[in-house]
């Protein structure tokens, strides 16, 4: 283990890929994502979600725990991820696209393999089982691209739409592509989120900056044995 750094996972879709798809690293099948949930038991790890992993992390007590991150906001995150995290007793932020509830992956559209995205409703279902909802953008754009206004609506809108369907605070926010400079991390600031995570591989750690944390990046198809590294040992640092 690697003190009481916080591992952060990064899932999206908890399916089998789609035929002809070309990003089939980003699908992880049930059965992978049982194997792996149940191997996190073994070591004696437990899922959490990104509150109470970032709290255990200020507290120097994070590491026996694993954030679970999934991204986007794929229906099958509700109908096969939930039940397995729940069967494990873990918790789980989705980080949710908010232009895209109820639709398709819009980003992906010009790879020609669409993909559901959770509704309104599937988003309370998600949160009734006591999993949590984070900010993803409202459209899943390049930030670091944007003028500062769109990115200021990005960033402060998504997160306003979804405290208000879910009723709660929305303080956790992920970068798409994992795209972020100083001006968007002082937009993340800005708009009221506690962190924000990247595509920076690693382990977090106390000293972080809590709006550029890094994840470990959990493909599909990979085998148990590089899962195995990254859950117990410090090869995410190793191999940044």
């Amino acid at each position: 283990m690697s003190g009481n750094g916080l591992r952060i996972f990064t899932y999206h879709s908890i399916d089998h890929p789609p035929a002809g798809t070309p990003l089939a690293k980003l699908h992880v099948r049930p059965l992978e994502f049982e194997r792996q949930c149940r191997w996190l038991a073994r070591l004696g790890m437990r899922g959490v979600s990104m509150t109470e992993g970032y709290r255990a992390l200020q507290a120097g007590r994070a590491g026996k725990l694993v954030a679970i991150t999934l991204d986007d906001g794929y229906q099958d995150n509700l109908l096969h991820a939930a039940a397995i995290l729940k069967r494990h007793g873990f918790g789980a932020t989705c980080y949710v696209v908010t232009d895209t509830i109820g639709g398709t992956n819009v980003w992906d559209a010009a790879l020609g393999v669409p993909r559901r995205m959770m509704s309104e409703r599937d988003l309370q279902a998600w949160q009734a089982q006591g999993f949590e909802i984070g900010s993803h953008t409202c459209s899943h754009p390049h930030l670091d691209q944007l003028q500062p206004q769109v990115l200021a609506a990005e960033l402060a809108g998504s997160r306003q739409r979804l405290q208000a369907l879910t009723g709660t605070a929305v303080e956790h926010f992920c970068y798409p592509y994992g795209d972020h400079d100083a001006a968007v991390v002082a937009a993340a600031r800005q708009a009221g989120y506690v962190t924000a995570t990247t595509t920076r591989k690693g382990i977090a750690q106390t000293g972080d900056d809590p709006l550029q944390l890094p994840r470990i990046s959990i493909n599909g198809g990979r085998g148990i044995g590089k899962f195995l590294l990254y859950a117990g040992t410090r090869y995410a640092e190793l191999r940044r």
